[in-house]
């Protein structure tokens, strides 16, 4: 069953991060990458990098952040591209030497310790040249819009600084802030407390963050999953969590047990979300087509497999009986089964970005639908506690 009605005008207030656009930068410029755990600068397994445009890797994490940069530019008319992303050691040493040469050393780091050795900075360029004004269009639109997606400029590239560069920048998504929340744009999953005052959001890479009184039992942003997370589901206690690839694999963390995945069957569509039964015996999966996937005293209750979907399904969520669940689609549209009831959708709001996932609240009269660059819709019963 498919409904789509006009949701609050307060529920899109919180829908995107976009909307928090800032005069400057929102990140603080001393906020520096984190290294990436048991790995060596300029030295990364390819296993850590992603392709974010072509011919520019960057770390995996910070991938789909560079991408979204890259769209919100074009989209205002900024032909925004790049130099230099991944750096390997032979080529910072490279531009160390170059740097040197000219008597500017401070403009390139010590071999082996730059950021872009962590996949993490890029050299941005302008309508086919490098940035190299502050006073730029593009430099302009980047202090007022790159801290949305996680990108810094840091301190030392300032005016002022050890050496200025408008050109480079440094992805600080999985350590620095913007207000009291981390900046990231690959949220992919939303788990509401066994109270429901509060819930975990779940990044398509293994990171979590968790608001109200929600705990982290632990994830694997690093090293990175046999493939990209698709959906999350947690047990009765709150302690514990499933996450599921979109190859159908599911990893097991706290008190939660594995049960069986989808990885060892030919799936038709990727998997991209799931659900836990009431007991925490049992989940379901879902595939972008709406096929449903049962494990456990998961019970099947009808799926959307035989529909022509106007957009595809992104996650579900399970009512409190396990008698029934929703699917979301990417436009926010809600489908219902079994004993799952309808509280809206943002089916008809023009979104920023696409919804990801969904999670009911603890007494099914409600549910939180979640954007990919964090933003949070309610429905129902279901509260505000924060973004991504």
């Amino acid at each position: 069953m498919f409904v789509s009605i006009v949701a609050l005008a307060t529920m899109a207030l919180v829908g995107s991060l976009t909307a928090t656009a800032q005069a400057t930068s929102p990140i603080d410029v001393n906020n520096r990458p984190n290294p990436i755990p048991n790995q060596v600068n300029a030295q990364l397994d390819p296993v850590y990098l992603s392709l974010a445009d072509p011919g520019c890797m960057i770390a995996t994490p910070a991938q789909p952040s560079l991408t979204a940069l890259f769209k919100a530019a074009r989209q205002d008319g900024i032909d925004l591209g790049h130099g230099d992303c991944y750096r390997p050691y032979d080529q910072q040493v490279a531009a160390r030497n170059n740097a040197c040469g000219r008597g500017a050393c401070p403009c390139a780091a010590v071999p082996g310790t730059s950021q872009h050795g962590w996949g993490k900075a890029v050299d941005f360029y302008a309508n086919g040249y490098q940035i190299d004004n502050f006073t730029s269009r593009a430099f302009v639109w980047m202090r007022a819009n790159a801290g949305r997606y996680g990108w810094n400029h840091p301190a030392f590239g300032e005016p002022g600084g050890a050496c200025e560069e408008p050109w480079h920048w440094e992805w600080v998504g999985d350590g620095g802030q913007l207000g009291l929340d981390q900046v990231r744009y690959d949220a992919i999953g939303i788990n509401p407390s066994p109270t429901g005052s509060g819930y975990r959001i779940f990044g398509a890479t293994g990171w979590i963050h968790a608001h109200g009184d929600s705990v982290d039992a632990g994830s694997n942003e690093y090293p990175p999953l046999s493939g990209r997370v698709a959906g999350s589901a947690q047990t009765p206690s709150g302690k514990g969590y499933w996450l599921a690839t979109s190859t159908g694999a599911v990893y097991a963390f706290g008190d939660a047990a594995y049960l069986g995945g989808a990885n060892t069957l030919p799936l038709r569509k990727p998997i991209v979300g799931m659900a836990a039964t009431p007991t925490g015996n049992g989940y379901w999966l879902v595939a972008s087509d709406g096929g449903i996937f049962t494990y456990g005293d998961a019970t099947f209750h009808g799926s959307a497999g035989a529909i022509v979907l106007n957009k595809p399904v992104v996650g579900m969520s399970s009512t409190p009986t396990g008698n029934g669940y929703w699917l979301v689609a990417s436009d926010g549209g809600i489908f219902t089964y079994g004993d799952a009831t309808f509280h809206g959708s943002a089916g008809a709001i023009v979104l920023n970005e696409p919804i990801t996932a969904m999670a009911a609240t603890k007494s099914g009269h409600g549910y939180w639908l979640v954007a990919v660059d964090g933003g949070i819709f309610t429905f129902g019963d279901a509260t505000f506690h924060g973004v991504s």
